[in-house]
């Protein structure tokens, strides 16, 4: 039997997002406004916002979908989604709860969460459902003592973070993802003819550009200006502190300030089919389409270029019925700064090697007419398992004209959200207002 697997895929029937609610992002031994929470309380936060956002009701969900990647390791905790299903509120009425899934991508956990939604939603099985993700990715606390989570241990952190590789090569041969990100910038540094210099400042106006889109979000876990911690640390220009040795590089060419700031929280998405949308106050954005592509590892051929990524993309594009020219607004994850200039080119979203230039002439900020992570990106909070939601939050907001002081305008038609789990599962969503 011959098949077409290179057909253009398409939603059975229209999905669309109704609501949309996150926590502060913080960490939860510091922060105030999330001080000793766990995920029970925090993914009850996103969810009941999410779902006021909608103008629905709890007894209205028929599913969750839920992303985690490490609550084995910070909360001892396997078989989330039923506790989270209760702590919902998602009772059937007879002592029965509606049916509940975690799923696990890595950082991509709640991308794959949010598409597995949307296929259920878009195939007909359900009506309305509630998808995101949640995560403490710095603490750790036990059943001895639920109330009083510990930050965890450099050593405590690696061991559940690096869970995500293969732990039978992957892990043995030291083949980190810090290692890898490392050589794709190598590469296209190589491959485009920069030098070190250029490439330092391309990834200085990187840094500058998320800084200071994060400044005006206030739920970011680090919103400060960069000008006053470089005053702080004797510097009136950024690029000098940037070229200090208080940010020496870890992984060259990587440097500290280059790389993500880990911490905690939640975001949820009420899903809804576009044929059964409530009456509500809910102003409805479009899920056009997505795609999804793995890699064995994090090293190709090529480097600087990347085909799970490119695979993504296409597959996103191809079932949303549009060209990367029509994205607007993007917010996606940037683990370190390989993984932000290669899948913005990888995505289509800009030209090969044209990232450069536009970081340097200021287009990726929230007020450019590209705005790249006006959020702030994860240079200003990335909570593991959890980055697609929040950006997927964000993105809904600048649609619909309601993201703030890092509102984009006039606010974008169209958004792309890029997510990534361990540097080989790449993960697109294509949104419209």
């Amino acid at each position: 039997m011959d098949r077409n697997y290179s057909r253009a895929k398409k939603l059975a029937r229209r999905v669309d997002i109704i609501g949309v609610g996150m926590s502060d992002l913080g960490l939860v031994t510091e922060t105030p406004s999330l001080l000793n929470m766990t995920t029970r309380e925090l993914w009850t936060w996103a969810a009941a916002e999410a779902i006021a956002d909608a103008g629905v009701v709890a007894s209205d969900i028929e599913a969750l979908f839920v992303g985690n990647m490490i609550g084995e390791f910070t909360e001892g905790q396997y078989h989330l989604a039923y506790v989270l299903s209760q702590w919902t509120g998602l009772s059937m009425g007879n002592d029965a709860w509606r049916p509940a899934v975690r799923v696990d991508g890595a950082c991509a956990s709640s991308s794959h969460a949010i598409r597995s939604a949307v296929f259920a939603v878009a195939s007909g099985a359900y009506d309305i459902v509630l998808a995101g993700g949640v995560e403490i990715s710095n603490a750790s606390w036990t059943w001895q003592a639920p109330g009083e989570p510990r930050r965890m241990s450099n050593t405590e952190r690696v061991k559940a973070i690096y869970g995500h590789y293969d732990q039978g090569w992957e892990l043995p041969n030291m083949a980190m993802l810090d290692h890898s990100l490392s050589q794709w910038l190598i590469a296209y540094a190589k491959h485009y003819g920069l030098s070190i210099e250029a490439l330092y400042d391309i990834l200085d106006a990187r840094i500058i550009s998320n800084y200071e889109n994060g400044t005006r979000n206030p739920r970011a876990y680090w919103n400060r200006s960069l000008a006053s911690v470089a005053h702080e640390t004797g510097f009136d220009d950024v690029r000098e502190f940037l070229r200090s040795p208080q940010n020496a590089p870890t992984c060259w060419p990587m440097r500290q300030w280059d790389g993500p700031r880990r911490c905690d929280g939640a975001a949820a998405l009420v899903i809804c089919a576009a044929e059964a949308l409530p009456q509500s106050k809910a102003r409805p954005v479009h899920y056009l389409g997505t795609g999804s592509a793995l890699q064995s590892s994090a090293i190709s051929r090529k480097m600087y270029t990347q085909p799970f990524i490119v695979e993504a993309g296409r597959e996103a594009f191809a079932m949303a019925g549009i060209s990367p020219e029509a994205v607007d607004v993007v917010e996606m994850y940037d683990y370190g700064p390989a993984e932000y200039l290669i899948p913005l080119e990888d995505l289509g979203v800009f030209e090969r090697g044209a990232i450069g230039s536009a970081l340097l002439s200021g287009q990726t900020l929230y007020s450019g007419s590209k705005p790249v992570n006006p959020s702030g990106g994860t240079s200003c909070g990335v909570v593991a398992g959890t980055v697609g939601s929040i950006s997927a939050v964000h993105v809904v907001q600048q649609l619909r004209g309601q993201a703030g002081a890092n509102q984009v305008n006039p606010p974008p038609k169209i958004g792309l959200i890029y997510d990534c789990g361990g540097g080989r599962d790449a993960v697109v969503h294509l949104l419209a207002a």
